[in-house]
């Protein structure tokens, strides 16, 4: 009975790490240990149900007119930081790829660049930097994360996107 319970503390601690994380994307693994137990647990990828993004009275026209266009839209808040830089490597190849370039709207707004990308922000509710998002051709976001993102799951976003 002793070395079961410090398993069973060790699954729920495990069970309520990945449960509080649900409405957040997630991937990987986490792992809790108790004494000489060690439960490892596979987080799953959950993305938030698509919503569609409200347009406010204060919403920037270059935004509203690049949703008329009814093309798909990747739009990406930055700043100067090391996490932006890599997560705007990751948007770059995407933008340079042949499936998407020319077929997906790319907004690439840095932070500091005025009013108007400030509003924006608000609108989609950005809290941390970098903040990407992907709309669909009716203007639903299908996908938004907060810091980084791997290459390979913003282009499954992407290919949803494109082709649905």
């Amino acid at each position: 009975m002793k070395k079961v319970a410090p398993l069973i503390v060790a699954l729920v601690l495990v069970l309520a790490l990945t449960s509080c994380g649900a409405a957040e994307p997630v991937s990987g693994e986490s792992s809790a240990s108790v004494g000489s137990t060690t439960v490892t647990a596979a987080l799953q990828v959950v993305l938030e149900v698509p919503r569609t993004f409200e347009i406010s009275k204060n919403t920037p026209q270059f935004f509203q007119d690049a949703l008329k266009k009814k093309e798909p839209l990747l739009v990406m808040f930055y700043s100067e930081d090391a996490i932006s830089e890599e997560v705007m490597r990751s948007v770059e190849a995407l933008y340079k790829n042949e499936k998407y370039s020319g077929v997906v709207n790319f907004l690439l707004l840095e932070m500091d660049g005025g009013d108007e990308i400030t509003e924006l922000a608000r609108d989609f509710g950005v809290g941390y930097i970098p903040f990407t998002a992907v709309l669909d051709r009716d203007g639903t976001v299908i996908f938004e994360k907060q810091g980084f993102i791997d290459e390979q799951f913003l282009e499954q976003a992407l290919y949803s996107a494109v082709n649905d």
